[in-house]
């Protein structure tokens, strides 16, 4: 797209009147027009703003809101802007994504929420993004990411996770993605404990994806309390793993024999039930022959 030259005062307040710019975004030096086929875009930066300004032109397509203070995307949000295919939503105060916070936006396709105080990423987060290509994530506060965030991303093909705090990610969050191409992992303090031994190895299989390398991306080895690059690592760095059980297998195994022990406690109680009361009621026999003694 090309930037319109700049407008005189007259003209750039009639342009705001004509798109509908909401009136915090009204001033020359704090909102832009651009022409972009079919729809123009709208900006709104750098203007230190608590919430998303209301309303802008209903089919815009590019929205620029990055350098606020923004802290929620209401949840009606794409409902009524479903148009938009670009939300720069880069170093706002975003903390969380309420869930149904992307529904409508059927037609998004990039998305940037780099920059923000995301700490959490839950199930089905971007449920309703299913067109999203590039997803940016970076610089966030990010802890933890559930295997299901990614669902339905079946054409993301950019996603940068990088720069956050994350220790472990799991690969079924991955292997949701099968478009993928390009996947940012480095600035997080990984741990090379055996919870990282599965995406160790497929980071490996999926070197080629990494746009900085495996060099980029480094974790700390628990007992020397040293971090190092997965450059260094190999799968036998992590042979220790192929025979330790996660915690989920340890319940698992423990409920399973708690269960055993008390079907066969009961089986038991049960069986000894039966033969009591076959023994009561069964004739003995002496009884039999004294019966028969008096009959003679």
């Amino acid at each position: 797209f090309t930037q319109q030259p700049r407008l005189g005062w007259v003209e750039a307040r009639s342009q705001e009147l004509l798109l509908g710019l909401p009136h915090a975004c009204r001033g020359s030096s704090t909102w832009a027009i651009f022409h972009c086929f079919p729809s123009p875009s709208a900006g709104c930066r750098d203007r230190g703003l608590p919430s998303v300004p209301d309303p802008f032109p209903l089919d815009v397509r590019k929205l620029l809101v990055a350098g606020n203070r923004i802290q929620r995307i209401p949840e009606d949000f794409f409902i009524f802007y479903g148009d938009l295919v670009y939300l720069d939503f880069r170093n706002n105060s975003l903390r969380s994504l309420e869930d149904g916070t992307f529904s409508g936006s059927a037609k998004l396709a990039f998305l940037d929420l780099s920059y923000n105080n995301l700490t959490q990423l839950g199930a089905g987060a971007f449920r309703s993004a299913g067109r999203l290509v590039k997803l940016s994530l970076g610089n966030n506060r990010l802890a933890g990411v559930h295997e299901a965030a990614f669902e339905t991303l079946e054409s993301l093909q950019v996603l940068e996770l990088n720069d956050n705090r994350l220790h472990s990610l799991s690969v079924a969050a991955l292997d949701a993605l099968p478009a993928l191409r390009s996947l940012r992992l480095d600035g997080n303090p990984w741990l090379c404990d055996c919870d990282f031994a599965h995406l160790f190895a497929w980071i490996q299989e999926n070197a080629s994806k990494l746009p900085k390398g495996l060099d980029a991306i480094q974790c700390s080895l628990p007992v020397e309390n040293r971090r190092v690059s997965l450059h260094e690592l190999s799968e036998a760095s992590f042979s220790e793993c192929r025979f330790s059980l996660s915690l989920t297998d340890l319940f698992i195994i423990i409920f399973s024999g708690v269960a055993v022990s008390i079907a066969a406690i009961i089986s038991s109680f049960f069986l000894a039930t039966v033969v009591q009361c076959f023994q009561r009621c069964a004739p003995s026999k002496d009884t039999e022959d004294e019966d028969e003694d008096e009959d003679d």
